[in-house]
């Protein structure tokens, strides 16, 4: 059966990263709410949307990307040939950036803590990306990016119900499904 035209319609790393830019720079345009937090409230709501993004990301990996279609056979496309670059469907950022940068307004009444707190989630994803394919990559990296790409890496050649995480292992461990100890 063909792909549906919403998955076929992909952008490769790093081109994928221009939805969530995107967002980042609507986010930005409406800036006047986000001044009226003040800048060190604004700098923590940020950090707080780059703490949440990391629970996004476990979810939407583990129950999206491994449990519901086509989602799931997206991603399993992606685990067979983990050497090729991962394409993001358009249609799949699209919604991941409305959701994420309209939620918190929709839920706060449009309050002055919503676009930062957002623009930390989508910063979030931006990095998430990027460290991503950088495991994917065999270039020497340092300590931190190397445990990551191990962790990674079991997940993806031992066994997929184990490390969801891709920046940190942090809701692995919260939820269980951190792998065990390298050997």
């Amino acid at each position: 059966m063909a792909e549906p035209w919403t998955l076929r319609l992909a952008l490769a790393y790093p081109a994928s990263l221009a939805v969530p830019c995107a967002g980042l720079v609507v986010l930005a345009m409406s800036s006047q709410p986000t001044a009226a937090a003040g800048p060190g409230l604004a700098a923590v709501l940020v950090v707080a949307g780059l703490a949440a993004w990391t629970l996004i990301e476990y979810v939407l990996h583990r129950w999206m990307l491994h449990g519901i279609e086509p989602f799931q056979r997206w991603h399993l496309a992606h685990h067979r040939h983990a050497g090729v670059t991962i394409r993001v469907p358009v249609l799949f950022s699209v919604l991941l950036v409305l959701t994420v940068a309209g939620l918190p307004a929709l839920i706060s009444g449009g309050s002055a803590y919503a676009a930062p707190l957002s623009a930390g989630m989508l910063l979030g994803n931006l990095l998430q990306e990027a460290v991503h394919h950088r495991l994917h990559d065999t270039r020497p990296a340092g300590r931190w990016l190397e445990a990551r790409r191990r962790l990674h890496g079991f997940h993806h050649f031992c066994d997929e119900r184990r490390g969801y995480g891709t920046v940190t292992d942090l809701w692995d461990r919260v939820f269980g499904t951190l792998p065990p100890p390298h050997r």
